[in-house]
């Protein structure tokens, strides 16, 4: 399998420090015309993984954070590498949204950011 894997920047060392994650639902609903009537069927695929984490950083690395995602990744399409908090171990990841971004103080800022993994590049 060729990939392209977005570099990150030499700035931003990729591990968050809040993170959550979830399996996608192995099951399909179809709803029905009668709302009691849900038609459900196992995936034959392996779930996605979606992950909700954020970071806190200095505003020097701001545009450097931004262009990481806008210009690296392709406002993601190309996945790129991150860090565990609890391993600081690599996975490969792709932005799903644009990060939130807020301002904690005048030289601080959070960044929220979901990414996806997908099952193949659990490998990576």
């Amino acid at each position: 399998m060729s990939l392209t894997i977005a570099s990150r920047p030499a700035s931003i060392d990729g591990c968050f420090q809040t993170w959550s994650e979830q399996n996608a639902p192995r099951i399909i609903r179809t709803n029905m015309d009668n709302p009691a009537s849900v038609k459900t069927r196992l995936r034959f695929t392996a779930p996605l993984k979606k992950i909700e984490c954020s970071v806190v950083l200095k505003s020097t690395v701001y545009q450097d954070f931004i262009n990481w995602h806008e210009v690296n990744c392709q406002g993601g399409i190309y996945p790129t590498r991150i860090k565990r908090p609890d391993t600081g171990q690599e996975i490969v990841a792709r932005f799903t949204e644009c990060p939130k971004i807020e301002f904690l103080e005048r030289n601080v800022f959070r960044a929220n950011c979901v990414f996806e993994v997908l099952p193949e590049w659990r490998a990576l």
